[in-house]
């Protein structure tokens, strides 16, 4: 399916705060949905998940959930986490390149994006996935809202 298909149709995942996280502080809902990543995503031996674009088994350690901790200070982009494994599901692969900072071990760096909804609102989920010599790993996992009157986000 085509990225501006999928958009038009609303095939896109939706998520709203539940009734309880409403009544959290956003210091309170973040704690909550650290715990939640742990949870849900931190496993041994890892949880992979195949990405249906490259076919690649692409692992959550968590590398990708301290990153996604460090920058979510917003409550939908802490909501955001619940969508984790859906997104690098159905990410497209964007761009590839080497590691700029040239990390032992790091063969390549692939910038995945793909669209959710959270509170009503679109967001672009940027996901970066690392490759080392056996395995890809998530590194990076962030929501960012689109504007409303910009082509509704088709071609960032």
């Amino acid at each position: 399916m085509v990225e501006r298909d999928k958009l038009q149709t609303g095939n896109i995942p939706e998520i709203w705060e539940e009734s309880d996280d409403k009544l959290l502080s956003i210091s309170k809902l973040w704690k909550k949905y650290i715990e939640y990543a742990r949870s849900h995503f931190i496993k041994i031996p890892h949880l992979i998940i195949e990405n249906q674009n490259t076919k690649w088994n692409i692992e959550i350690t968590t590398q990708v959930i301290k990153e996604w901790r460090k920058k979510s200070r917003t409550r939908p982009r802490i909501l955001a986490i619940r969508l984790l494994d859906v997104m690098i599901r159905t990410a497209l692969l964007v761009k590839t390149e080497s590691d700029y900072n040239q990390t032992r071990d790091i063969e390549s760096v692939h910038e995945f994006k793909n669209w959710c909804m959270i509170e009503g609102k679109l967001y672009r989920i940027r996901i970066i996935v690392k490759k080392q010599p056996s395995r890809y790993f998530a590194y990076y996992f962030g929501a960012v809202e689109q504007e409303k009157n910009r082509d509704n986000g088709h071609n960032r």
